[in-house]
């Protein structure tokens, strides 16, 4: 339904490459990762299998392309394919060897899986039901499409400071969680007119936010100037240093709704009087049958109790969607061959992906209801079941995921096997009731939206056990949008039978009651607090052993398998794996027992290294050892950050002059620590605190009629011999001992830390009086502001 950009042909090339070199260990695991995880491969817990998730714009796929991404997942996987909340497909346990040409059958049905990670715009969401919904204000899809073809071209979309995702909805109701997107496009009509209402800076997760109201009313013709601007202000001001704090949201965090709306309006206008961006809605060819009644059945037949279920009516006359349901969100290859081939005579606009894990059929003629509930009844889809024991949402947990703490698939079965023991029609009454799972904070299953939200933690008495947090509220829809309230934590174990229970307390009062968030805000909270209380105390593990297993675990409960992130893989890994190879290093030379390396070579390998770290920061990717040290001497020590003094080493790094270089041991160890200090110096969009040449820095200049300042009213310090990033420190120690107005006059050495310490005074907001040079060392006059 998108256009694949000319690029990823030859990226999928270069990705084959980088494969074979990481295989032949030609390139290091932490740069292999940061290429790997922005085309949309996941390293899953188990070592050496790969997850690759598939870009469905909207929930978006042609029968023609299900059938492909099953063949492919049979091929190149173990077939196994997961739904995710994302509106994606993901095709698990793939080989690396077998990722390359997985990408090219990808491609080959005009599918990708770039931007499926990493710090890149992601899946852009939009209502299930778009196109079909008799509520909604218009069809939105040729919007996200459009948007997804812009974004998906432009090479800036795969370098944020983190990722970007985007949603579009048909109506204020928002069933595609705009609000808790970082960007949002709701649509809406004012005076006859089309447009959105745009919200940005929601997000889930750590911190979660509702997003922020930008635009009351945007003209679609100004979607992408939006989106541009929002780009171009995450990029230049989110956080690149810290991948916890970088998301959108955190820029309001920081700077406050106020601050944030005036610097993307600076972009936006700039965008409007500078730029020319023409949306460009593309000629989606969707093909759909003619409508049809159905035919009438009796109300107590299998057929009937589905239909009342899954099966809504469109706007469409004689048209129908419905759902399909996946425990999990989990299918396999032989499942969706096998749909795809019966959905192919229907058209190609039949099948969406939903948030809540399961497959929305849509344009289904009347006629054809019978054959298609036969047909699913066949394939083995839980066409009987009460629709709430199919709408429990839960991201893969622990089974998978290296960020998973509790086998969050398995305790879903645990609740679903329990509450399905209710009556059929108790249960048919919660149909609205939204269940949601996580097995980490990490809000992969959107528990902080659900009516009933869980979230896996690790708890301990005399040893560690399975349990999860306990959310309740969460709340979608422009009106009364909100994120659930954390009551308390229960153990896995008892996590069905607190579900039963407060499932069992709400069926039997919801006449009195709208809606499930009524009931809790009237009385249901206190209720969850007294059942939580009750089930506070876990037995010991000689009392009852189940209470240390998980829910499908075979094992004791524990994290060993717990990994780290990957879909913020990039900048800081490889930043990361230089600093701690050159503090290895150095432990290394510590050791007189080195035998298999000479201190010519360790030393040599600290150069590269530590001349190597930073190159990302100016977006350099060097191939070969001369490109490393030619890149920092041309960008760091050319440019002045680094002293000139330490050209010399790394020119006998870069000759492998190892025996000479020994001589120079002390210089290797400065580079190493200047290196360190600049990093440290770096702000959140990477820009160092001081840009100024090494060598005589620049005079601030002093008002001539400025008074003289008394010697007993200035407070001085000697902070010579004191290296970056300790003398800035220091420096602020002391300032804040002073008051308002008050002098500091500091002694600073020659090179980085006259050059470093003056600007980051400065940036604190206190003001530079005076910079003399004193003998050997510099003075610099500060007055606290």
């Amino acid at each position: 339904m998108y256009t694949i950009p000319d690029s990823l042909k030859s990226e999928i090339e270069s990705f084959r490459q980088q494969v074979s070199d990481f295989r032949t260990n030609k390139t290091e695991a932490v740069k292999f990762k940061a290429i790997r995880v922005p085309m949309g491969i996941y390293e899953q817990r188990k070592n050496d299998t790969y997850m690759v998730r598939v870009r469905c714009t909207g929930g978006m796929i042609t029968p023609a392309q299900l059938k492909g991404v099953a063949q492919a997942a049979r091929k190149y996987g173990s077939g196994d394919i997961h739904i995710t909340t994302r509106q994606e497909l993901q095709i698990h346990n793939v080989a690396l060897e077998n990722t390359p040409d997985l990408l090219e059958s990808l491609y080959s049905l005009n599918l990708s899986s770039r931007g499926g990670g990493g710090n890149t715009v992601r899946n852009i969401l939009a209502s299930e039901d778009a196109g079909i919904s008799p509520d909604e204000v218009f069809d939105v899809t040729p919007y996200l499409v459009a948007l997804t073809n812009s974004l998906i071209a432009e090479p800036d979309s795969w370098s944020l400071p983190r990722k970007l995702k985007i949603a579009f909805s048909g109506n204020d109701l928002d069933n595609s969680n705009v609000i808790f997107n970082d960007l949002g496009f709701i649509a809406t009509n004012k005076n006859g007119v089309n447009g959105f209402r745009v919200f940005m800076g929601g997000g889930l997760g750590s911190k979660p936010s509702t997003g922020n109201l930008l635009f009351d009313f945007l003209l679609p013709e100004d979607m992408l100037y939006v989106t541009e601007a929002v780009k171009k202000l995450f990029s230049n001001h989110g956080n690149r240093r810290n991948r916890h704090k970088a998301r959108l949201r955190y820029l309001f965090y920081k700077l406050g709704k106020e601050k944030v709306f005036e610097l993307f309006f600076e972009y936006f206008n700039t965008l409007k009087q500078e730029s020319e961006y023409s949306l460009s809605l593309p000629s989606l060819n969707l093909k759909t049958p003619e409508g049809s009644q159905a035919k009438s059945t009796k109300n107590d037949t299998p057929f009937a109790h589905w239909h009342r279920r899954y099966v809504r009516t469109q706007k469409q006359t004689g048209l129908f969607s419905v759902e399909i349901p996946f425990e999990h969100g989990i299918t396999d290859a032989d499942t969706l061959e096998n749909l795809a081939s019966f959905l192919n005579p229907l058209g190609n606009d039949v099948i969406r992906l939903n948030m809540r894990q399961n497959i929305r059929l849509r344009h289904i003629p009347g006629n054809k209801l019978n054959a298609l509930f036969d047909y699913l009844t066949q394939l083995g889809t839980d066409t009987g079941m009460p629709r709430i024991l199919n709408n429990l949402v839960t991201c893969t947990g622990a089974d998978t995921c290296r960020l998973g703490i509790c086998l969050s698939k398995g305790a879903s079965s645990a609740i679903r096997k329990k509450i399905s023991s209710s009556n059929p029609e108790v249960l048919d009454s919660l149909h609205n009731v939204r269940i949601n799972l996580s097995g980490c904070p990490n809000s992969c299953g959107q528990h902080q939206v659900a009516d009933l939200g869980f979230y896996g933690k690790a708890s301990r008495n005399d040893r560690l056990y399975p349990a999860y947090y306990v959310t309740v509220g969460g709340k979608t829809g422009t009106a009364d949008a909100g994120l659930g309230k954390k009551l308390g934590e229960i153990s896995a174990r008892d996590l069905p039978t607190l579900t039963y229970e407060i499932l069992e307390e709400y069926a039997g009062k919801q006449n009195n009651y709208s809606n499930f968030n009524n009931f809790l805000r009237a009385e249901g909270e206190e209720h969850i607090k007294m059942l939580l209380n009750k089930y506070r105390e876990i037995p010991s593990f000689d009392d009852d052993k189940n209470y240390y297993f998980d829910w499908g675990g075979q094992e004791l409960f524990s994290v060993k398998g717990k990994g780290q992130p990957e879909c913020s893989a990039g900048m800081f890994d490889m930043i990361d794996f230089d600093r701690d190879t050159v503090s290895s290093l150095q432990k290394k030379l510590e050791n007189t027992d080195h035998q298999e390396e000479s201190e010519g070579e360790i030393l040599n390998k600290i150069v590269f290294h530590a001349s190597r770290m930073l190159l990302v920061t100016r977006g350099i990717e060097p191939k070969t050892r001369t490109e490393v040290f030619t890149g920092f001497t041309e960008h760091f020590i050319d440019e002045g950050y680094v002293s000139q003094n330490l050209k010399n080493i790394v020119s006998l790094a870069m000759e492998n002059k190892n025996e000479e270089i020994v001589s120079f041991r002390n210089e290797v160890f400065a580079l190493d620590k200047e290196v360190n200090a600049l990093y440290d110096s770096m702000d959140d969009s990477l820009q160092f605190k001081t840009s100024k040449k090494h060598g005589d820095p620049e005079k601030i200049e002093v008002p001539t009629d400025a008074p003289a300042e008394k010697e007993e009213n200035i407070h001085s310090k000697d902070f010579s011999g004191v290296a970056c990033p300790m003398n800035f420190v220091k420096t602020k120690i002391e300032l804040s001992k002073l008051k308002t107005g008050e002098l500091l006059e500091i002694l600073l050495d020659d090179g980085a830390p006259i050059n470093n310490v003056p600007g980051s005074v400065k940036e604190e907001g206190h003001e530079i009086v005076a910079v003399n040079k004193k003998g050997e060392h510099w003075s610099v006059l500060i007055r606290k502001v």
